[in-house]
């Protein structure tokens, strides 16, 4: 490229001061009304593309410039979070290297385990057990639908909504994992949830089998679910399934915390109507009703929302707008807890698969509920109770023994108790102290301690009488 004459480069920037206040006077004298050479004239293209490379070097200055305006505006936990964000996307080759690593471990030890379980069956001269399915028998999937309701996105912030993403994972993990699995829907998918999976998540969801996402409601959902359970690929009743029940699915309890201050905003539970969708069973701890069974070709809603308590009520509301059965589950007849009984979505998904394999409540309730909780079963606590209030007594008899013991009486002559007077009554009720502390008239009491405990005068008396 030829070299730009120093005119021109003097020019250049005397114009691009005028662009930038539109006065003239910033142009030399020399250069207004001149005409320019033939060696200017044949430079323009150079020229054109020095300006090109100057005002690219704006654009990138602009850039950062605004950049530096938009985070100096922002609060310090916007910071922080950028700050995580930024960490967190530079640190993900090194995560992913770290899951390699983790996958190649845990193949090598199930070789090792494999290898040592061949040579011990090779040596006791038997067949190697090299089955390390964690099922007990064959999966069969079973005509009933579980939905999770996600259209509570606006009651969520950006971290319980990560949390929600979570769960849901885990609901399909654990139903692809269950011995009986049932078919599950994610209904009003879309939004965050949506944008999570497709983004930070790099589509893994479209890997998913068994799983439907959903946009429509959990209405629309259940429907589609109805074709899908009554369909040639609907599943197999197991026997769980196939029982003769003369009772309903779900029995009349109490309101829910209705004698309960903190339960003020809550709506008060009613009986469902006669027209109500029987098909649809919203699960929420709202509800007056109490989950005794599964029933097949039945959908169960679980509602997607983490908001710790803030919206009470609120699945419960939506549940009979749209007309269909609310249940919860039988928690407060199995179990004892020392929180409420508000569980995590997947943990809701996961008992009744639990239950789909036991047929016992307190059973999937053991295996599922986290031991923070302090669950513990309902005859298992009042067996507990009753050895603490026995032990309890056993040890209060002691305490009476041993107080009998140690109080001696002042006065062991036998006395008709007609002729005994109310002084020397009370004073014989209380042990003297032996030794050195007897003249100085300290007793003890009931629990063993010395108070002073001085002689009425008329004691006094009958003492010298005596």
């Amino acid at each position: 490229m030829e070299e730009v004459p120093q005119a021109a480069q003097e020019e250049s920037v005397a114009f691009d001061k005028f662009a930038a206040d539109g006065n003239l006077s910033t142009i030399p004298n020399g250069t207004q009304g001149v005409k320019r050479s033939a060696e200017d004239d044949l430079s323009g293209d150079d020229l054109f593309g020095d300006y090109e490379s100057q005002g690219d070097h704006h654009a990138h200055s602009d850039a950062d410039a605004s950049e530096a305006v938009g985070t100096a505006h922002m609060s310090k936990s916007k910071l922080k979070k950028l700050k995580r964000q930024q960490k967190w996307e530079e640190n993900k080759e090194g995560r992913r290297m770290k899951r390699r690593d983790k996958r190649h471990e845990r193949q090598a030890r199930k070789r090792v385990r494999r290898e040592e379980e061949i040579a011990a069956a090779a040596a006791e001269g038997r067949e190697p057990n090299l089955n390390n399915d964690r099922r007990a028998g064959p999966r069969v999937k079973v005509p009933v639908a579980i939905i999770v309701d996600c259209q509570y996105e606006k009651y969520m912030n950006e971290g319980e909504l990560v949390s929600l993403s979570s769960q849901i994972t885990r609901c399909y993990s654990d139903n692809k994992a269950a011995q009986h699995p049932v078919h599950l829907y994610i209904s009003s998918y879309g939004g965050f949830l949506k944008e999570r999976n497709e983004t930070v998540l790099e589509n893994q969801h479209l890997k998913w089998k068994g799983v439907h996402l959903c946009e429509g409601d959990f209405v629309q959902v259940a429907n589609e679910a109805r074709g899908s359970m009554t369909g040639p690929k609907g599943g197999e009743r197991i026997q769980l399934l196939q029982q003769v029940h003369s009772s309903e699915p779900l029995s009349l309890t109490s309101p829910a915390g209705a004698n309960l201050p903190n339960h003020k905003s809550a709506p008060t539970p009613e009986p469902e109507a006669d027209n109500v969708d029987k098909s649809i069973v919203y699960l929420t701890a709202d509800s007056p009703y109490t989950l005794d069974r599964l029933e097949p070709n039945t959908s169960y809603v679980v509602g997607g929302i983490i908001d710790k308590n803030r919206e009470k009520g609120l699945c419960y509301r939506l549940a009979r707008e749209k007309n269909v059965r609310t249940a919860k589950l039988p928690i407060g007849e199995y179990m004892v807890l020392h929180h409420r009984h508000v569980l995590a979505t997947n943990h809701v998904v996961e008992i009744m698969l639990k239950w789909l394999e036991t047929g016992d409540w307190g059973a999937a309730f053991m295996q599922v509920i986290p031991t923070r909780k302090g669950g513990k079963l309902k005859s298992d606590a009042e067996t507990s109770t009753g050895i603490a209030e026995e032990a309890e007594v056993v040890e209060k008899a002691g305490d009476v023994a041993e107080e009998s013991e140690e109080v001696q009486p002042a006065d062991t002559t036998t006395q008709p108790e007609a002729h005994e007077p109310s002084a020397t009554r009370k004073q014989s009720d209380l042990g003297e102290v032996e030794g050195d502390n007897a003249g100085e008239a300290l007793t003890k009491n009931s629990l063993g301690e010395q108070r002073w405990s001085a002689p009425p005068t008329e004691q006094d008396a009958l003492n010298d009488e005596k």
